[in-house]
């Protein structure tokens, strides 16, 4: 088997749409699942595109995941003519809610800086008249008109098929112990099976990026467990992401919610607990309280890759020919798309001037990111 250019490890969302765009740019990939492609984080999240919902002031970060909220709607139409499948985009907003007036002027001060045509305030009438079906006592809200949602398996799946078809090539069940370095320069991983050679390397391993050695800036990505109910009715009763009550409620066309979801540091138990499903639950009922009558239909837990910072790992690292894309943390399936140019601009060479940097390099000091 020749060598390849770069070899990708970790072949989720990230890893496999880096692995398309290093393609596009005319390299050989290979990529390096443990497991089985895209079946942790990547399809066990929401799929929510919270660019501005979750900004919690302006900067960099917010910038960073506006433009990578846009990306999507270029991608999406780029991913059904490789593949023709749809990833079930949709802009139909996020309203942020508050159950009392204490909470609604907390919300307005935290997004007084993004008010305008786009996030607006919603007093008691406005938010029932977008959303009938929402618990009475909640007070009011805000409502983000350009956050978005899509489906991740659907969004992986296309974006797996399309790397593979431009002919990167996937290798599930192989473990990538290290990666191996000669005179400071990569020169290829060590897996459960031998070596690998290839002059690029690209860690897109998730929350299982600091157990492989070798990349010492990963060493602090740690599992974050979130738990996740499915819900399911004739139809869905909201017409948006809701936020509010510790959580969120994700409708699907098909009358789907996906409620979530829990933030938990421990370890690599991927466990659905009963305390877990308990808090989702109560949340989706005192939000939407007719969910009370709704089927659950799935529950599921899995890993965020988080950093102390909350702030990703992505970029070149001090190792020539090694690039880390990690550490996404709640954000993984947004930022995917700038994550992948970035990635992409990095391995082949493209200057970056640092100002226009969507990512801080990942051994600088850790800031505003």
């Amino acid at each position: 088997m020749p060598s390849p250019d770069v070899v990708i490890v970790g072949a989720g969302l990230i890893g496999s749409l880096c692995a398309l765009r290093l393609r596009q740019a005319g390299l050989q990939v290979m990529l390096l699942e443990r497991a089985i492609a895209g079946a942790q984080a990547s399809s066990a999240a929401a799929g929510i595109l919270a660019a501005q919902s979750e900004a919690a002031e302006p900067g960099h970060t917010a910038m960073r995941a506006a433009k990578s909220r846009e990306l999507y709607f270029s991608l999406e139409e780029e991913l059904f003519e490789l593949t023709s499948m749809r990833i079930g985009l949709l802009r139909r907003g996020v309203l942020e809610t508050a159950s009392d007036a204490s909470l609604l002027a907390n919300l307005l001060e935290k997004h007084r800086w993004q008010l305008g045509p786009d996030v607006r305030v919603l007093d008691h009438s406005a938010l029932h008249e977008l959303e009938p079906h929402a618990a009475p006592s909640l007070v009011g809200g805000i409502f983000f008109e350009r956050d978005a949602q899509l489906e991740p398996r659907l969004l992986f799946t296309a974006v797996a098929q399309a790397a593979a078809r431009q002919g990167a090539t996937f290798h599930s069940g192989t473990a990538v112990l290290s990666v191996e370095v000669t005179d400071g320069r990569v020169v290829g991983v060590r897996t459960s099976a031998g070596v690998i050679y290839a002059p690029r390397v690209v860690i897109a391993a998730g929350a299982w990026s600091a157990l492989i050695h070798g990349a010492a800036c990963t060493t602090s990505v740690r599992p974050a467990r979130g738990q996740i109910v499915s819900l399911s009715t004739r139809v869905a009763p909201i017409g948006r992401v809701l936020y509010g009550h510790g959580g969120y409620l994700v409708p699907r066309p098909d009358g789907t919610l996906v409620c979530g979801s829990t933030l938990e540091y421990v370890g690599f138990e991927q466990r659905v607990t009963a305390q877990g499903v308990a808090k989702i639950l109560a949340m989706a009922t005192a939000m939407v309280p007719s969910l009370a009558d709704a089927e659950v239909t799935g529950f599921w837990a899995n890993f965020r890759p988080s950093t102390p910072d909350n702030a990703p790992l992505v970029g070149a690292t001090e190792i020539e020919g090694l690039t880390v894309a990690t550490g996404h943390h709640r954000s993984g399936v947004l930022l995917a798309p700038i994550t992948a140019d970035h990635v992409r601009d990095v391995v082949t060479g493209v200057a970056i001037a640092q100002t226009e940097s969507p990512f801080i390099a990942p051994n600088a000091p850790r800031g505003e990111a």
